[in-house]
């Protein structure tokens, strides 16, 4: 400690420094022994620094108030360590269930609120408990990937119990609201909901059973428009009937209600989508596959006029890499782990396997060793993206797997998804510090732009990304066989998206896609009856498009409903947002839902600002108050 208060005076010209100490290297409590030697050197006659037992608060409010005269050394940056970059990958499984979980009860959570407004007691206990096994499990040797096998089995078992509760609290929130909504109708009706903030468009499917044999299925919007659908038979002894349909503008944090008829022969209605051996289009995007390779070789805006993949490219190219860390095998990727590694780029097929309506899918098989990949490319009528349905058959040591893409957009940096924002990293890898950054986290997406346009990278499960020149890669598996020796072992299903936009992510709208493919659309089949809410309603709405709302909650302390929401654009704003009925008065708080000031409601909306990368938090009461 002496040596380590020798060094910060040096750096940081200030002659106190705080010490956390305690048990091993991630937070454990002091020991006895450990109070004693404090005590200890605490003695008038010890030689040595002057030693305090405190809190942090008191201390950091004394930095701060020197900092003015102290000149402090500033990082203007993330705290990037330059070290243990294979924990963004290892152990995928345990990583696909965290992030379907925190999407499942933060669904679970706001239609449970809403259903509180109509009479539904809210679940509180429950979903505690629920967040609780997801946040134990995030601890840092389960989330990393860098534990011993019983973990993950434990692991495992904590994920699928909050699966099923969080699972059970939705459906019980979802039909509470569906009773409420008005389905009359001919046919099934299905109810679909809209867990995300503004209205959209996405691809649903659905289970119905008729009371007829249905040689077709026709699928009528709230407006009465008959909508872009597939069907097929699973039983034709009971009518039952698997429908896959797009549902158009469903309202924001809110639902539509769509009718599915049986029909005896199919309306054919014009579909956008186009499909052959070796190309996918729809009114949004053309992409090619080279059958010699199984690459997508190109990858077009149409509205735009933008190709977003480089001259000659290979794109959907996977690459595996000899990753045997020099120490700590879970833990680290080396720098040069590209030393030695193989493009796969002879497949086993190429082929067209679906070809409809609503959905089109080019699927190319590789393998590699003792693994078999399934890539199946897929495009939909009406959405801007494609979707990469991937199966990994998995049974590797020592090998990591990326999925790479030459951007034809060039620049310095590229961004990336962080919590709550984002953040520019390098391409280039001309200092110590760029060359550090082979390997860095993200969320939900990351992007190659340059001043025309460029292209968004997004996935549903995974974690590790890397940038360099114009390559935009995704890291999917990697096989360390310690201290875990079965290590992502097996089958693996997960699904990642490109995005190519013009212009820059901000304005082409990559945060709402990157939500919209790890939060889709919810679909549940309702009786008829009337209701007291219309066939399509949105119960709260957020805008500019720069906010994102991210959880409704009820207040943990009372019988307030909490709405939090970011901004991610960088910019200042002027936040709307529009509340569910009833709303009676409301505050802004602090992350801690501690009420800071008042905010006027006129007509059903409050509106407060709300600076560049700022979360926001809006507590609630309703004149019926959430039970």
């Amino acid at each position: 400690m002496a040596d380590y208060l020798g060094e910060f005076e040096r750096k940081a010209h200030y002659p106190e420094m705080m010490f956390l100490y305690g048990v091993g290297d991630h937070g454990g409590g002091p020991t006895r022994e450990m109070l004693e030697t404090a005590r200890r050197w605490q003695q008038p006659d010890a030689i040595y620094p002057r030693l305090e037992l405190g809190k942090a608060e008191p201390y950091l409010d004394q930095l701060a108030a020197a900092a003015p005269q102290a000149h402090f050394p500033t990082w203007d940056s993330e705290l990037y360590l330059e070290y243990h970059r294979g924990t963004f990958t290892t152990q995928a499984e345990t990583k696909k269930a965290n992030r379907r979980n925190e999407v499942l009860l933060l669904e679970a959570e706001k239609f449970s609120s809403l259903a509180s407004l109509y009479g539904r007691p809210y679940p509180q206990a429950d979903l505690t408990e629920a967040w609780k096994k997801v946040l134990f499990n995030q601890f840092h040797d389960i989330m990393a990937g860098s534990g011993i096998h019983a973990l993950y089995v434990d692991a495992a078992r904590d994920h699928a119990q909050v699966t099923r509760e969080g699972g059970h609290q939705l459906r019980l929130a979802l039909a509470e609201l569906a009773a409420h909504a008005r389905t009359t109708g001919p046919g099934v009706a299905v109810v679909v909901f809209n867990p995300l903030s503004w209205a959209r468009t996405g691809v649903v499917e659905v289970e119905a059973q008729f009371d007829r044999p249905a040689g077709a299925v026709e699928v009528q919007a709230p407006s009465g428009d008959t909508m872009l659908s597939e069907s097929k038979p699973l039983d034709r002894a009971t009518h039952r009937v698997s429908v896959r349909f797009v549902a158009q503008d469903v309202p924001a944090l809110g639902y539509a209600v769509f009718h599915l008829l049986p029909v005896a022969r199919e309306k054919l209605l014009p579909s956008p989508l186009t499909a052959s051996a070796d190309t996918l289009e729809n009114e949004f995007l053309r992409v090619r596959v080279d059958p010699a390779t199984g690459c997508i070789t190109s990858l077009f805006d149409k509205a735009h006029k933008l190709e977003a993949l480089g001259p000659g490219a290979c794109g959907n190219l996977l690459q595996t890499f000899v990753d045997k860390p020099k120490a700590w095998d879970a833990w680290n990727i080396d720098a040069d782990f590209e030393k030695q590694q193989w493009d796969l780029t002879q497949p086993v097929e190429v082929k067209l396997v679906e070809s409809g309506p609503v959905r089109a899918v080019v699927r190319v098989v590789k393998k590699f060793q003792q693994s078999t990949f399934t890539q199946d490319i897929t495009l939909y009528a009406h959405v801007p993206r494609v979707d990469v349905h991937m199966s990994a058959d998995w049974h590797e040591q020592h090998i990591l797997l990326k999925v790479a893409f030459p951007v034809a957009a060039h620049s310095d940096f590229a961004t990336f998804e962080i919590p709550y924002g984002s953040i520019q990293r390098p391409t280039t890898r001309n200092t110590p510090a760029e060359k550090a950054q082979f390997e860095v986290p993200a969320l939900r997406w990351a992007d190659l732009s340059d001043a025309r346009g460029g292209l968004s990278l997004l996935n549903d499960s995974k974690y590790g990304y890397d940038a360099k020149a114009n390559v935009l890669r995704l890291s999917l598996l990697r096989s360390p066989v310690w201290p875990d020796p079965t290590a992502d072992q097996g089958f693996h299903r997960f699904t990642y998206s490109l995005y190519p936009h013009a212009g820059s992510w901000k304005e082409a709208g990559t945060v709402r896609q990157g939500y919209e493919l790890n939060t889709p659309l919810l679909a549940v089949t309702a009786a008829p009856h009337p209701g007291p809410l219309p066939a399509a309603f949105s119960f709260a709405a957020l805008g500019p498009g720069n906010l994102v709302l991210t959880a409704v909650k009820k207040a943990e302390d009372d019988a307030g409903l909490i709405f939090r929401f970011y901004e991610f654009a960088g910019r200042k704003s002027e936040a709307r947002l529009h509340l569910p009925p009833g709303a009676v008065r409301a505050w802004e708080t602090d992350l801690m839902e501690k009420p800071e000031r008042e905010l006027p409601l006129h007509q059903g909306e409050v509106t407060l600002a709300t600076g560049p990368y700022e979360i926001k938090c809006v507590k609630v009461m309703f004149a019926a108050p959430p039970r």
